[in-house]
Parts: C-alpha cells; sequence; structure tokens
C-alpha cells in the first residue's frame, strides 16, 4: 500500500439517530444540502478532497493542516449562519476533529491511526466546534486568526498512546489565546453536569409510564436543587427517551454522567433498578435497587434521590458532603394527586390555547387531592401567570390573582424551591416592590446557580422587571451553555434579554428560534423588525399576532409579566410606536 502525509478532516452530526427518529427524510435531506451547499464548494475551496461521506459523517484529506483548519471554520461559521433560519429541532450541528499524520492509501480511500485519532477528536469537539491534535496545532499556530484551548491529554479507543486535544477558538479576538489544561474548556466554574434519561416501564400496565415518567422528572427538579450540579432539563431528556448509546447521548449534551433506569409495578410493590454512568467512558460507576410497596412510593422517590446525590459525591471530588435539606421537596402522599400532577404538566408544555383549560383543571385536581403538594401549587401558579401574560383567558386580572395565592401557597410549604422563588419575585414586581423583586433574583441564584431552567428564566425577569440587561443576557446565555440541548423556550428568554440590552439583530436571531405559537415571542419579533427600520416584517409577525391571538397587547403583556424595569419598558414602547402596535 502507499503511504504520504495528510492533514485529515472528520465532521459528524451531532445526534443523527435522535433527529432521523423524528424526521428520517428530512434529516437526511438537510445533511444532503449542507454537504453539497456548504461543505463541497469549501473544501474545494481550500485543495481538499472528499474522501467519502459515511452515514452522517464526512471523511476529507488536505496536503495542508492550514488549508484544512481554514476549511473548518469556514464551515462551521456558514453553519451556524445557516441555522439561525431553521428550527431548533431540525438543524444540523456538526463537530469537527483534524489531525495530521501518515495515512494507507488504498483505491481512493484512506485509513490507518491518523485517521482513527482524527475521527476520535471529532467526538471530543463541542456541537459547531473543531478539536484538533497537538501535532496539527503545533504547525498551524500563528498562522491563522484563531486562539486555541487546550483540553489535556485525551485516551481514545484503540489508539495506544494519550493525544493531547485542543479546541479551536475561532472568534478574532482570541487569536493569541492559549489556554492552559482544564477539564471543561469554556467555563471555569462550570459544575459536573448530570443527565437523567426518561425512566422505562417494565410493566405490562402503561399507566406505570406517567409514573416512570415522573419519577426521573422530579429526580431532576431534585437534582437540580444541589447548587454544585447542573442538571439538563426534563423537556430535553424527553427526547433521548430510549437511548442507550450513552458515550453518544453524553457528548451531544456535554454531561459527565447519566442517570439511568427502569419501573417495574409488581403486585402492590414498585421495583426501580438505577445505574449512574460515567457519560465519557460508559463506565458504570454505581448501581441500586429500591423495592417498596405502593404505599411507600414517594418515601421511596426521596430514597432514589439522595441516593444519587450521595453516588455522585463519591465519585466527583468538589461535592464533599451533602446535606439532606439540599434536595428537600414537600412530598405528596397521593397518587391519584401525582397522576393528575403530570398530567397536568403534560398539557401545560405542550403550550396551546386548546390545552389550557385542561391543564389548569388537573393541576386543580392535584392540589384538591393533596392541599401539602408545594410543587402542584408551584405549577397551577404558573399556568394562571402563563393564561394572564398571554392573554389566553379573557379576564387577566382574576389570573393574577389565583397566580398570587397559588405561588403564595406553595412558598409556604417549600420556601427554598428556586422556581417558586422566581415566581414570587415576578409577582413583586407587579406589585411595584422592585428592591424585594430583585432580593428574590438574588435568592434564586444563590439556591440554584446552575440550573438552566431558572438561570434562562431568571435572565428574561432580570431584563423586564428589574436588573443589569447585560447580565440578564449572560444567564440566558449560560443557560444554553449548561443545557446544549435545550428546548425552544430558552431561546424566546434570550431573545427578551437582548431585545432589552438593544441587541436587536442577536434578539430577532434567538426568537425565530422558536415555534410561532407564542405571542409574547411574536411580540418581540415585531418590535425588533420596527427598531431595526424592518416595517414590512414587522407588519407580516403583528398581522399573524392579531389572527392568532386577537386578545393579546402589548399593554397587558406591560402589566401583567410586568414590564417595570426602564430599559425595558422604553424599548418596548419606542418598538411598539414604530410599528403601530400601541
Amino acid at each position: 500500500m502507499v503511504r504520504h502525509l495528510a492533514a485529515i478532516l472528520i465532521a459528524d452530526v451531532v445526534g443523527y439517530s435522535r433527529l432521523s427518529q423524528i424526521d428520517e427524510e428530512g434529516t437526511r435531506a438537510h445533511f444532503q444540502a449542507d454537504l453539497t451547499e456548504i461543505f463541497e464548494p469549501r473544501i474545494a475551496a481550500h485543495h481538499g478532497r472528499l474522501v467519502k461521506t459515511m452515514g452522517d459523517g464526512i471523511l476529507v484529506e488536505f496536503r495542508s493542516i492550514v488549508d484544512a483548519l481554514r476549511c473548518a471554520v469556514e464551515i462551521q461559521q456558514q453553519k451556524a449562519q445557516v441555522n439561525e433560519l431553521i428550527a431548533p429541532e431540525r438543524r444540523l450541528d456538526f463537530r469537527i476533529g483534524i489531525n495530521v499524520g501518515d495515512v494507507l492509501v488504498e483505491d481512493d480511500d484512506i485509513h490507518g491511526d491518523a485517521v482513527n485519532i482524527a475521527d476520535r477528536l471529532q467526538g471530543l469537539a463541542e456541537p459547531g466546534g473543531i478539536a484538533i491534535s497537538a501535532p496539527a496545532c503545533d504547525q498551524v499556530r500563528g498562522k491563522l486568526p484563531v486562539g486555541f484551548a487546550c483540553l489535556g491529554e485525551q485516551k481514545m479507543k484503540n489508539i495506544a498512546e494519550p493525544v493531547q486535544v485542543y479546541r479551536v477558538l475561532a472568534e478574532p479576538a482570541a487569536a493569541s489565546k492559549i489556554a492552559g489544561p482544564r477539564l471543561i474548556a469554556d467555563d471555569d466554574r462550570r459544575p459536573p453536569v448530570i443527565a437523567v434519561l426518561p425512566f422505562e416501564n417494565l410493566s405490562s400496565d402503561d399507566g406505570w409510564t406517567r409514573l416512570a415518567d415522573g419519577v426521573s422528572a422530579d429526580i431532576i427538579a431534585d437534582l437540580a436543587r444541589y447548587p454544585d450540579l447542573a442538571v439538563i432539563s426534563r423537556q430535553t431528556m424527553q427526547s433521548y427517551r430510549g437511548r442507550s448509546d450513552t458515550c453518544s447521548v453524553g457528548r451531544e449534551l456535554n454531561a459527565n454522567y447519566l442517570l439511568e433506569g427502569t419501573l417495574q409495578a409488581i403486585g402492590q410493590k414498585v421495583r426501580v433498578v438505577m445505574q449512574l454512568v460515567d457519560a465519557r467512558t460508559g463506565g458504570n460507576l454505581w448501581s441500586a435497587r429500591f423495592e417498596e410497596s405502593t404505599d411507600d412510593f414517594f418515601v421511596m422517590q426521596d430514597s432514589v434521590t439522595q441516593s444519587v446525590i450521595n453516588a455522585l459525591a463519591s465519585t466527583y471530588g468538589k461535592l464533599a458532603t451533602i446535606g439532606r435539606e439540599a434536595a428537600r421537596r414537600k412530598l405528596t402522599s397521593s397518587l391519584s394527586a401525582y397522576d393528575c400532577y403530570l398530567l397536568g404538566v403534560e398539557l401545560h408544555d405542550r403550550f396551546t390555547a386548546g390545552t389550557r383549560a385542561e391543564a389548569i383543571r388537573m393541576l386543580s385536581r392535584a392540589v384538591e387531592l393533596d392541599p401539602s403538594f408545594a410543587r402542584a401549587w408551584m405549577m397551577l401558579g404558573l399556568a394562571h401567570a402563563v393564561d394572564a401574560c398571554y392573554a389566553f383567558t379573557s379576564d387577566s386580572a382574576a389570573s393574577v390573582k389565583r397566580w398570587r395565592e397559588c405561588i403564595e401557597k406553595a412558598i409556604a410549604l417549600d420556601p427554598i424551591d428556586p422556581m417558586t422563588r422566581l415566581y414570587m419575585g415576578d409577582l413583586r414586581g407587579l406589585d411595584d416592590d422592585l428592591s424585594g423583586a430583585a432580593e428574590e433574583y438574588d435568592r434564586v441564584l444563590t439556591l440554584a446557580p446552575n440550573n438552566a431552567d431558572a438561570l434562562s428564566m431568571l435572565g428574561s425577569s432580570r431584563a423586564l422587571v428589574c436588573g443589569d440587561p447585560d447580565e440578564a443576557c449572560a444567564l440566558a446565555e449560560r443557560a444554553l451553555r449548561l443545557n446544549p440541548q435545550a428546548p425552544s423556550w430558552y431561546y424566546a428568554q434570550l431573545a427578551r434579554a437582548r431585545f432589552v440590552a438593544g441587541r436587536y439583530a442577536e434578539s430577532l436571531s434567538s426568537a425565530r428560534k422558536c415555534p410561532p405559537d407564542n405571542p409574547v415571542t411574536l411580540m418581540f419579533r415585531v418590535l425588533c423588525h420596527g427598531l431595526l427600520g424592518e416595517p414590512d416584517q414587522a407588519k407580516t409577525v403583528a398581522r399573524l399576532i392579531a389572527v392568532e391571538f386577537p386578545r393579546f397587547t402589548i399593554e397587558n403583556f406591560i402589566r401583567t409579566y410586568p414590564v417595570t424595569n426602564p430599559p425595558a419598558l422604553a424599548a418596548i414602547k419606542e418598538g411598539a410606536r414604530r410599528t403601530g402596535m400601541e
């Protein structure tokens, strides 16, 4: 066989299997479009050769490592621009790995360790990012306006020696940056991240599926209350149901740990089996089996959460001691109340006008069956808040009153729940008690500094109610870093924060990543178009609001959100004036 020296680029789609399960033909069409419209032109422009495609992967060789890296940077930049026009659940993100070394040539194909290392490198890259080996980095350093962050030596499957790996920093400001080794390159304070997969129901009765989902969802909520952990949100994890490829899921979510489990009802007993897995290696760190009577179901659920936290404490050095109150919640003692609560949450998450009344009915039934169920009170309050703010109801004042009653009851039952404190902060703003609102928001950050859901919503509230708009943007952006496969509503919160900060083009880009089923997000799109001098686009979106959400008005949004932050009020009113939405 012939050998020669080559620079190798391997690209792979993040979460291709999951996307294909949702829309196989559409995902394949998007991949082919990216190949022909982005990859092939950039490869040709930089004198590369497309060796082959491998399912959702692409193998390219170059004579020059400089050409290979320049090509990779341009591909990721162009792909990021394309993704701004595509809904988050449909877009493709690529990881790219680059290596240099001796390759074996067989007909038109290439083989060897140099190729295998490039493949392992792409698995270490972030979604939309580039990872490069030390030998390749040494040859290209100083020749392109990029920087590098060292990820340290990495052991690679079927490669004898560890490989020093760098993350490419494509921003011009990072051109001179050479960062030292660290566990997670983008955030020195990044906590360990755990992803909890939806639990599998092994019972013959499908009715237990909802309870299995509830167990995993409640574990997520409880773990998120521990300040030294970051937990991927429940909505994100729903799309990973049935996934067993631990390392792939871990890479997609940038997670350190994966928790998976099964639930099985056997007569009058319930058995839960769980295992905690190292998401980087696939190694089993801890496993346990819990079995209780159905009467003690929630006691068992609490024990499961505490066991997971203590297992993490023994496997990650930063978690030295675990306090019982770190993940405390007010438990329900009623399976019927819990079932109603889960149904209510499911209906609420659909976020359509047609499901609102039924969601509120089920959540109301949950607190009727168990008046001490704090989390159900919190969710019921949120449902009423959404109805008021989005004008899904004809009587916003009544919904605000009910929102207040529910949150006050939830806080009385569980005063350290971060989401409940966040909603209380919004209510303080509604009362023009801005210092009280600020205190609540600070309390949320203390209680849940790594809860991505809370950080995302806190960014929006700090922008619109009270706070520094730039800090609000930073919170919403950090939430997306903690939860890289975040649901679309994260982008809605980011759009609001960026709007108040005066970043109208970026706000519009974020808002476009959300489905058009939310009158508030559509309103911010209208306002951005108006302030960017795009009246025709503003009119088009405004007409959609008028048709789909005839009760919605900017005045109602300001009054019920509430919008009390002076820069937010000024920007909204100016945008409304320019677009005729006053």
